[in-house]
């Protein structure tokens, strides 16, 4: 992937500083006026390549975002570091600093990814005649749109109620974006994602006219291809559908039903608990290099990362991803200790060049459950969840005939499911209203429930401070 970001400096400019920088210039990034020349399949490929190479880089390095911190404030992991203590004092035993990266973090290379993601959509939308077939054309645009919105999505998962920046569409503006409240991000995302299907749908059929990383085709589906890339498309989609129907500032019950089509459509058409098992790891992945010239590990293997106690001490019996929690020498400090860690967060080379899972269809599944289960179809959602429980050796669950009892086994099957995989946890924990005191102990004396990173400083100071987030 390394060698097609170096040829992709026309789609978009890395912030080169120091690691707590968390500023995103607009007129550092460069512009669709600034490509060398029309455009062509070849500087395509470097463009599109490049949005999703500012995706991965929230999960290799130092520091990643995703989904180290995440889990620290979803009470799943610690890390404990004597070299580097914000990793617990902004997150399990204080208020994080903006200007940190373990405050500010989260945002520099999703907003970088967004603005490389504009430059490509207009230049595709200028590009001269002959150069992109119609399909080819729409294909495209259906996946820059894809790739967009759900950069767009991680920084609200981090952000939630705080806000994020509504990008201009226009590349070349260099003015601070405003910043829109939650309710306004979920709507926005999901609009760009519908218009993103709709020139899937409009592309019949037509195939990438680039190559897209191995992420994209090695798990089970070649998402280079328009049919399975609107899996996708609906799967996230339907994933922001659950979210805008759990925000408690303006609750949209629809928005569930429209998650069950969309999920539904997304694994194939699949009846209530009817997903082979088989195809629960089948998606899109980001894919790593561990080594050599074009090195780029996953920044999970980690020898100061450990799993919270709870994680532990939580599963049930029998269930068999209780091979995810292995044994490691005591990590102490901070008032925080652990001897468990997570299997893919011991160091090794195999684990280095592991493949991070960007959206699954077990993920879809729970989903999928979780839509059901706020519908009050509760059958339906005990089919979906039976069908990922029992897969891992347990017996299945009796019929639901309580919300309340459906969302506890919802929460319990994605903690397990979905454990390191990004944000869904923090995220379920703040839309159920879980992230607090009256259900989790304190961590450390001072443990302030953090649920969301702040806007980063250099972004405050570049609008003048004015960073409450507009519903207007």
């Amino acid at each position: 992937m390394k060698k097609y970001m170096a040829a992709a400096a026309a789609g978009l400019a890395l912030v080169t500083a120091c690691k707590d920088s968390t500023a995103v210039n607009p007129s550092d990034a460069p512009t669709a006026a600034q490509l060398t020349g029309a455009l062509t399949k070849p500087g395509l490929q470097n463009l599109v390549v490049g949005i999703i190479e500012r995706d991965r880089a929230n999960f290799s390095g130092n520091g990643a975002t995703f989904p180290v911190i995440t889990e620290i404030l979803a009470r799943d992991a610690y890390r404990i570091d004597a070299s580097e203590p914000r990793y617990v004092s902004e997150t399990l035993g204080g208020q994080p600093d903006p200007g940190s990266f373990a405050g500010g973090g989260g945002w520099t290379a999703f907003y970088t990814g967004i603005r490389a993601a504009n430059t490509t959509l207009q230049a595709v939308n200028n590009a001269p005649a002959g150069v992109l077939t119609a399909g080819e054309k729409s294909v495209t645009l259906g996946i820059v749109q894809t790739l967009k919105a759900l950069e767009y999505y991680r920084v609200l998962e981090l952000r939630d109620t705080v806000g994020i920046a509504l990008q201009s569409d226009d590349p070349n503006s260099t003015t601070p974006a405003p910043i829109i409240c939650k309710e306004k991000a979920l709507d926005y995302i999901a609009a760009l994602l519908d218009s993103a299907n709709t020139n899937l749908v409009a592309s019949s059929g037509a195939t990438a006219p680039f190559k897209l990383p191995p992420g994209f085709s090695a798990h089970g589906r070649d998402y280079t291809k328009a049919a399975n890339f609107i899996l996708f498309n609906r799967g996230l989609k339907g994933k922001v559908d659950v979210y805008r129907g759990l925000d408690h500032a303006k609750p949209n019950a629809a928005a569930f039903t429209a998650a069950i089509t969309e999920l539904t459509q997304a694994l194939g058409g699949a009846a209530p608990g009817a997903v082979p098992p088989a195809n629960f790891p089948n998606g899109v992945y980001n894919d790593f290099v561990p080594s050599g010239t074009e090195a780029a590990p996953n920044a999970l293997p980690d020898s100061k990362l450990g799993l919270n106690p709870s994680v532990k001490d939580s599963i049930l019996p029998g269930d068999t991803r209780a091979s995810k929690i292995v044994s490691r020498s005591t990590l102490s400090g901070q008032g925080l200790s652990t001897n468990t860690t997570y299997v893919g967060a011991v160091p090794s080379s195999a684990n280095q060049s592991a493949p991070f899972p960007i959206l699954t269809d077990e993920e879809l599944v729970l989903l999928r459950a979780q839509a059901y289960i706020e519908t009050n179809q509760l059958a339906n959602a005990t089919l979906d969840l039976n069908d990922v429980h029992t897969f891992y050796g347990l017996a299945p669950y009796p019929t639901f005939t309580t919300q309340a009892a459906a969302r506890t086994a919802l929460l319990y099957e994605k903690r397990y499911s979905l454990l390191f995989e990004g944000a869904q946890r923090l995220v379920d924990l703040r839309a159920y209203g879980l992230l607090n005191a009256t259900y989790h102990q304190k961590e450390t004396a001072s443990d302030p429930f953090n649920t969301a990173f702040p806007i980063p400083k250099a972004e405050a100071d570049a609008r003048g401070g004015n960073i409450a987030p507009s519903c207007s």
